[in-house]
């Protein structure tokens, strides 16, 4: 990750927030989730993207890989893999996909939950 790139100290992002951070265009954005199966934001009730600072980090060696060492989008995604595998000892190894789903749904409850508070609030 470019050491000049500071990703604030948040759990969740929107598309406009990202954007900013990584320094690309939001059609960047969604285009790199068509073609990066670990890049997955939830989706709020209202469609809205919400990136985990996981997902943040991903752009940003995304971005680096593309823009700054040249990479296609396969060639991307192959040391994106290769350095998965580099860091994740064989055995501890969780599938990619489960855990994107995992990731998801918790973003998803977490948005859920704060919604529901709200409504409660006006309720009261």
């Amino acid at each position: 990750m470019p050491s000049e790139v500071v990703v604030p100290d948040k759990e969740e992002f929107k598309i406009g927030e990202v954007c900013e951070v990584a320094g690309v265009k939001p059609f960047v954005l969604r285009y790199w989730e068509t073609e990066f199966p670990d890049l997955a934001p939830a989706k709020g009730a209202g469609g809205q993207r919400t990136y985990s600072k996981a997902d943040v980090q991903l752009i940003l060696r995304i971005k680096q890989l593309l823009y700054e060492e040249r990479f296609t989008v396969a060639g991307a995604k192959k040391r994106l893999a290769e350095e998965l595998n580099e860091r994740a000892p064989r055995a501890a190894k969780l599938d990619t996909k489960a855990a994107n789903q995992v990731e998801s749904l918790r973003r998803a409850l977490k948005t859920t939950r704060r919604e529901l508070e709200s409504i409660l609030t006006l309720l009261k």
